[in-house]
C-alpha cells in the first residue's frame, strides 16, 4: 500500500488546480500574515504546490517552503521561481533554512501521529526567531480517520494517515516550547485555525 507522500505525488496536479484557481484557504491565513511587518520571513511548512507561498510573497513578505512531495514541489518551483522550496519532512531537522519570523502549516499536522507531535514542535521551535508564531490549520477530533485516510488512486491503494487533533493534544505536545495564543476564523466547521507563540 502506498503512503502519504505517494498520495500527494499522485494528486499534486489536482491540489495545484484547486489552490491556484481559488482564494486563500483558510481566508484568515492572510489576516495572520498581515499582522507581521512587511519583509518578514515566513516558512510555509507542508507547502504542497506553493499556492499559499505565492499569496504570502505577493503580499510583501519573504517565503521559504518545505514539503515531502517531489511532484508538488515541481509545480511550486515552476510557478514561483523566486521562492526557494526544499524537499524534506517536517519531522526532520530543517534548521539549514535559517531563522524565520513565522510559520504557517496548513493541514500538515493531520499526517502526524500524537507520539510525533513533540518532534514536530521541536523542529519548528529550532527555526523560529524569538517571539515567533505558528499559524496552524488542523482537523479537530481524536485519532486517525479511516474514511479520510484510505483511498484508491490509479488502481493503487493509498493510506495518507489522516489524523485529527484536539487543542489539548497540541498544547501538551508543545509545552515549554510554545503557548496557545488564539483561534482565528472560527466558522463552526471541523477545521480549526490556531496561533501558537514561541516561549523564550
Amino acid at each position: 500500500m502506498k503512503g502519504t507522500a505517494d498520495f500527494y505525488n499522485k494528486t499534486a496536479l489536482d491540489w495545484a488546480e484547486k489552490g491556484y484557481g481559488g482564494e486563500v484557504d483558510p481566508p484568515c491565513l492572510m489576516d495572520f500574515v498581515n499582522q507581521l511587518d512587511k519583509g518578514s520571513r515566513f516558512l510555509d511548512l507542508c507547502c504542497g504546490a506553493g499556492y499559499n507561498s505565492k499569496h504570502i510573497q505577493n503580499s510583501g513578505y519573504e517565503v521559504v517552503g518545505i514539503d515531502f512531495s517531489e511532484e508538488s514541489l515541481l509545480i511550486a518551483r515552476e510557478k514561483n521561481p523566486s521562492i526557494t522550496f526544499y524537499n524534506d519532512n517536517l519531522l526532520n531537522d530543517y534548521s539549514y533554512i535559517g531563522k524565520v519570523d513565522a510559520i504557517v502549516i496548513i493541514a500538515g499536522l493531520v499526517h502526524i501521529e500524537n507520539r510525533d507531535l513533540r518532534t514536530a514542535f521541536l523542529r519548528m521551535h529550532s527555526v523560529l526567531k524569538e517571539n515567533g508564531q505558528i499559524f496552524m490549520s488542523v482537523r479537530e477530533g481524536v485519532g486517525k480517520i479511516p474514511e479520510r485516510s484510505l483511498t484508491t488512486i490509479d488502481g493503487e491503494e493509498c493510506d495518507r494517515n489522516f489524523i485529527a487533533h484536539t487543542l489539548d493534544e497540541l498544547t501538551e505536545a508543545s509545552k515549554g516550547l510554545f503557548s496557545f495564543s488564539e483561534e482565528m476564523g472560527v466558522d463552526g466547521t471541523v477545521w480549526h485555525n490556531y496561533v501558537f507563540k514561541r516561549e523564550d
